[in-house]
């Protein structure tokens, strides 16, 4: 991870730990510099997530206005784009808030997309406060939006192995890692019927599109709640 996780200098310039990979996205830059209006000397650090996928943000000037893009570096030996980029497509012709996609190379895994801001739905909930109602409807509304797009055959399946495999992190990492705790045989059984029966019900209900990560912390605050964190999404029970 820290091959390719740049961080910035007391200056401000973003640090590159793998050269290459600096001159791929150096040449990269400068083809769509002049087109997107982007200013070099403002690139930082903007955030990165839980895979090896990291953002950038850069200044780009539109007219007499200044905005902000985002770079997602995702190099293409560990992070495949093109379901991210699919996925959003699909998203904003829902009529979501999704990222923008202004260019895409494909080759080396660098995308500049349009800035959904910095402000999350998870930053503007006060534990201390009223719950912001607002913003929870906007996200039901979102997410039913989503739902209605929902065509069988455009996404993965959630199927009986994709659920199999995500219940199966509760005992590796809860019960194994976290509570460094073997069951024993009975217990194991109890488990694998309740999982079991899990899945069974799931694989009933009628399929939409489903996120899967679709939470305050993916969304943005906005004119309009903000939609991250989607190239995961599959077609599965409701």
């Amino acid at each position: 991870m820290s091959s390719i996780t740049p961080t910035p200098s007391a200056s401000g310039a973003v640090v590159w730990g793998n050269p290459q990979r600096e001159t791929l996205f150096e040449q990269w830059f400068a083809s769509v510099q002049a087109a997107q209006g982007l200013d070099r000397a403002t690139l930082r650090l903007a955030s990165a997530d839980a895979s090896f996928r990291r953002y950038l943000r850069v200044d780009s000037a539109q007219g007499s206005e200044t905005i902000s893009r985002i770079i997602m570096d995702a190099p293409t030996d560990k992070e495949n784009s093109q379901p991210f980029v699919h996925i959003a497509q699909l998203m904003q012709a829902a009529g979501l808030t999704v990222p923008e996609i202004l260019a895409w190379d494909e080759a080396n895994g660098f995308l500049l997309l349009s800035d959904l801001g910095a402000k999350t739905m998870l930053q503007v909930i006060d534990p201390a406060a009223a719950p912001p109602l607002n913003l929870y409807l906007q996200a039901v509304d979102a997410l039913v939006q989503w739902q209605l797009a929902s065509k069988e055959g455009v996404l993965p399946n959630y199927d009986h192995a994709l659920l199999s495999r995500e219940l199966a992190l509760f005992p590796q990492w809860y019960i194994g890692e976290y509570r460094k705790y073997t069951l024993d045989a009975d217990q194991q059984k109890v488990l694998d019927d309740a999982f079991a029966r899990i899945v069974q019900n799931n694989l009933t209900w009628p399929s939409v599109y489903v996120h899967r990560d679709f939470m305050p912390r993916n969304l943005m605050v906005g004119t309009q709640l903000g939609v991250l964190d989607f190239q995961d999404a599959v077609y599965g029970p409701i």
